[in-house]
């Protein structure tokens, strides 16, 4: 499957990273363990790689299950159409993970709601809504400025609403990451594309 290119600050409809190439996340420079694309651990197995993100117990560099992006997944979001983001999540840790999307851009920081991934998940396909209603205020004040201005976009675990990540030991995966439409609009081309069909049919 191929996603449109990607260049710095210019994320565009229909984005797609399969990690098969090197990547922009990371997670800071004082990391012992920052993000790593790791082969054959991707949702189709053997050729399909993963971004596996780890997190260490106590509190120093590394504990945070976090990784940031701020080249290829900057921009701006509401002038490209985009209102969410999906991926394929794997939780590899022995206890359950909240997993988030958080922005940050010129009307502060906001994430999503948490989505659960159970201990030892399977690979699970997730949806992030990123419509400025959808979008909780973790120190923002404007998410329609942010989402027009996207400086950095984060993949975190946190049980509250957060963007700064919460410590613990775990592990997790990522692939596919794509920047999509409304969900709507996907179904109301479908329908339209059906009745289309049904009257060729008559």
């Amino acid at each position: 499957m191929a996603g449109a290119l990607s260049t710095a600050h210019a994320v565009v409809l229909f984005q797609l990273e399969t990690f098969d190439s090197p990547t922009n996340w990371t997670s800071g420079a004082q990391n012992p363990s920052p993000p790593v694309i790791t082969f054959n651990t991707g949702p189709t197995g053997t050729g399909d790689s993963s971004l596996q993100i780890t997190s260490s117990p106590g509190s120093g560099p590394g504990s945070r299950l976090i990784a940031y992006n701020e080249v290829d997944w900057a921009g701006d979001y509401l002038g490209a159409g985009i209102h969410a983001l999906t991926m394929d999540l794997r939780n590899q840790s022995s206890i359950s993970s909240y997993i988030r999307v958080a922005v940050n851009g010129p009307g502060g920081w906001f994430v999503t709601p948490a989505q659960e991934l159970g201990r030892f998940s399977t690979w699970t396909s997730a949806s992030f809504d990123l419509t400025p209603g959808s979008l909780i205020d973790v120190g923002g004040s404007d998410a329609a400025a942010t989402l027009g201005n996207v400086t950095e976009i984060r993949i975190l675990h946190s049980t509250t609403d957060s963007f700064r990540g919460e410590t613990g030991l775990r592990t997790l995966r990522v692939d596919n990451i794509q920047a999509v439409p409304e969900p709507s609009v996907g179904l109301l081309a479908l329908g339209a594309a059906l009745f289309s069909f049904r009257r060729r049919k008559d």
